[in-house]
């Protein structure tokens, strides 16, 4: 939840701008952003949740690879 004057679209990408190779998914509560490396393995290039526990998981850290 943020609390802020600044605008919405300022502060996130805009969903037309993230490039066609990555995917969106979501993994429990979190959102991630990620780009297909190999057959069933993903780079995480990004990850929105609301929980700040979320961003101390070094498993879904951007640049960690996770597998599908």
């Amino acid at each position: 939840m943020l609390y802020t004057i600044i605008p919405y679209e300022l502060i996130f990408e805009k969903r037309e701008d993230v490039p066609v190779s990555y995917i969106e998914l979501k993994m429990g509560n979190k959102q991630l952003l990620v780009e297909r490396v190999s057959e069933g393995k993903y780079l995480i290039r990004q990850m929105y949740s609301t929980n700040p526990f979320d961003y101390l998981d070094k498993n879904y850290s951007p640049g960690s690879i996770i597998t599908l």
